[in-house]
């Protein structure tokens, strides 16, 4: 169980933290910011505790210290300047996700103390989480479907909650401000360990107006959520036992661009209940076992407000206007065990098991007016339709899987590991007209990695892992609702595979640290729609709608780069992402997938410490992309996005007995560019200000 270096100010904008007196373990690790560490111990890789050096698959871990003093305003901004990693926002300013390697966040797990953050919509799970909350997170590069689910097609991100403290009583206080939504950001933190027990009671609340933009105000981007956390673990001898609860709600504008057509969420609201009971050093094979359980309900309303013109003959005219409100609730319920066993002296095995049972309960609420005006002296008609659709469906996924590590030599570490899937998807209930449907899937997954020591200093690794991901319940059972078109589902649907290949090297000395992947994914049966009328499926109107076809495939290949050098008190950092992607949609290919071929961030960091002044640091860097096109499916339309750089500059202060105070600021696009990275659908913010001031006791 990870122990909190100190509080996690992560993105928080500009905010005010009360700790205690301990910020982080040594002046050491402060100065690794934007620097792979690999001493670090990473345990989302393998499911086993590591050193970054030794992990066979591309990981990258940002630490308290890294979450602590940066500036980012939520989640995701903390992890856009990962290697192969990207942010996506939907239109939706409150609530972002991630992709990884070009992949669509819906093919990202996204974990919460290793528990899927189970999200069913067709764009993928949202990072629905306070930074406030979070102690580090780690991150895979390329699937995870052996040790993770089904979910982690393209990568997985797991994000590790703060835990008790070191003392009696701690305790936290943040308050924050973004001068580019004029967004305050509190929390607060109460926390600790009385004798066999530790224990973190949280509460953070955010409200963010428009975006300020080079180019104006973006309307329709103000979003605010607020959160609470509590935890308690017990620890009888070399068992521990704990229970957690955490709540999340959010509500976000949509932005649109259009007058006549508009979005909200006015919730998406999100419940856990989890316990987790956990034993090390057990005797005999096995040594140690981990098992949790957890509820988590998430609540989600879309609001839709549409107008539209329908042609008719002159001088007769009409017009439409549609109102839809859809309320979603999903209920998930999952069991994991992971069982380690130490076998000999070269084998080092665990063997796990998941269960998870969603359950989505939809209602859609469409009112619709029509108003035809007639020639001559008749008066306009109206006419009004208020419809209810209620469809309710469930998920069931089991699993179990082994993995082996074993140690060949003292310098050559063999890992191999295996998953079957057992998954069926119902429709149990529809007044839409959807028949009630039932899907099944069971599929074998099998990944082999190793990692070679050349020395002591450096080291090779290769991966050849496949990939697994089923459709979602919309997909497969309910179906959705896009800008006033009805998308069908398709019980019939494959899952989505892939088979992912990569090439490493690490190696660190006194100042030089480099970690580099190139990496091969070949993807299958990706899921994509249609227009009815172009299939011979069914539909419930077979001119309008759309529907769920399993038709994509896609290719993808690249390099990530993440590499340092230390001159005492300066530091050069470079993190990029060289990558290319093909996609196909029956005969038709593309490599202008929105990706683009190169982009990442570099800077130099300086970091000194005197009596007077305490810590500080100062980090100026620039973060850039080149430029991207979006073609679609049938080839005649492209999308153009520019490529970017912008100018940025960090600094910070920690002072104050035993440094217990910290100052933080960072100013984001210095000259003020207007730019539109190709992952997002809104224009990025111009020349701002995030800043954060703590103070701990």
């Amino acid at each position: 169980m990870i122990k909190p270096n100190l509080l996690s100010l992560t993105a928080v904008a500009v905010s005010v933290a009360l700790c205690s007196p301990v910020f982080a373990d040594d002046q050491a690790s402060i100065a690794a910011d934007q620097a792979p560490d690999f001493e670090i111990i990473t345990v989302t890789a393998t499911r086993t505790e590591r050193r970054l050096m030794e992990s066979p698959l591309s990981s990258s871990v940002i630490t308290s210290e890294e979450i602590e003093t940066s500036a980012a305003a939520n989640l995701a901004d903390l992890l856009k300047d990962v290697p192969g990693v990207e942010v996506t926002d939907a239109a939706t300013a409150g609530m972002k996700r991630i992709k990884i390697r070009g992949e669509a966040s819906r093919r990202v797990a996204v974990l919460i103390d290793g528990q899927e953050l189970t999200d069913h919509s067709s764009y993928g799970a949202p990072l629905l989480l306070d930074p406030a909350m979070v102690e580090r997170i780690e991150v895979i590069r390329g699937t995870g479907s052996v040790l993770y689910g089904q979910k982690a097609l393209g990568g997985v991100v797991n994000f590790i909650t703060k835990k008790g403290g070191d003392s009696p009583f701690q305790a936290s206080v943040t308050a924050g401000y973004d001068s580019a939504t004029q967004g305050q950001q509190y929390s607060a933190s109460a926390f600790g360990s009385l004798g066999d027990v530790d224990y973190r009671l949280s509460w953070s609340d955010n409200d963010h107006d428009n975006r300020e933009t080079p180019e104006g105000e973006l309307d329709e981007t103000a979003y605010a959520n607020n959160s609470i956390m509590a935890y308690v673990a017990y620890h009888f001898g070399d068992h521990t036992l704990g229970v957690n609860y955490d709540q999340y709600n959010m509500n976000s504008e949509i932005a649109t661009g259009m007058p006549s057509f508009k979005l909200d969420m006015p919730r998406r609201d999100r419940e856990k209940y989890s316990l987790f009971y956990e034993v090390d050093n057990l005797s005999g094979v096995m040594n140690k076992l981990h098992i949790d359980a957890y509820k988590q309900t998430i609540d989600r309303q879309f609001v839709q407000h549409m107008e539209m013109a329908i042609p008719m003959p002159p001088p007769m005219s009409a017009n439409m206007i549609i109102d839809t409100q859809i309320d979603e609730l999903l209920e998930t319920s999952g069991v994991n065990g992971q069982f380690d066993f130490t076998l000999g002296q070269s084998h080092y095995l665990i063997a796990g098991l998941q269960y998870a049972k969603d359950e989505v309960d939809k209602s859609t609420h469409n009112q619709t007016e029509m108003t035809m005006v007639m020639p001559g002296p008749m008066p306009p008609q109206v006419s009004n339709t208020d419809k209810t659709e209620i469809e309710n469906a469930q998920l069931t996924t089991s699993a179990v899987y082994l993995q082996d590590e074993w140690s060949i030599t003292d310098d050559w570490l063999l890992t191999v590991g295996a998953r079957q899937y057992w998954l069926a998807s119902e429709l149990v209930a529809s007044t839409r007209g959807l028949a009630s449907t039932e899907s099944t899937d069971n599929q074998l997954v099998g990944s082999v990695a190793t990692n070679y020591a050349l020395s002591d200093d450096q080291n090779i690794r290769a991966l050849v892992s496949q990939g697994y991901g089923y459709p979602t319940l919309l997909q497969t059972a309910m179906g959705a609702t896009a800008a006033g078109t009805y998308i069908n589902p398709n019980a019939d649907l494959k899952a989505e595979t892939s088979v992912n290949y990569e090439l490493g090297y690490r190696f660190k000395d006194g100042r030089i640290i480099i970690d580099a992947t190139a990496f091969y994914t070949d993807a299958d049966d990706y899921l994509t729609t249609v227009n009815c009328a172009t299939t011979q499926l069914t539909c419930i109107n077979q001119q309008r709608d759309d529907i769920y076809i399993n038709a994509d495939k896609a290719t993808s290949k690249g390099l990530e780069l993440d590499t340092s050098i230390d001159f005492d008190d300066i530091r050069l950092y470079l993190s990029a992402t060289w990558s290319h992607r093909e996609q196909t949609t029956a005969d038709f290919t593309t490599d202008k997938t929105g990706l683009p071929a190169l982009y990442g961030r570099g800077g130099i960091k300086f970091t000194s410490q005197n009596d007077s002044l305490g810590y500080y640091w100062l980090d100026a860097y620039m973060r850039a992309a080149s430029d991207a096109d979006v073609q679609d499916s049938s080839g005649s339309e492209v999308e153009h996005y520019a490529g970017w750089g912008t100018v940025n500059l960090a600094i910070g202060n920690r002072f104050g007995k035993d440094e217990s105070m910290m100052v933080s600021i960072e100013g984001t696009n210095l000259a003020d560019k207007a730019y539109q990275p190709a992952s997002q659908s809104l224009l990025a913010t111009g020349r701002s200000i995030q800043a954060k001031f703590s103070i701990l006791f």
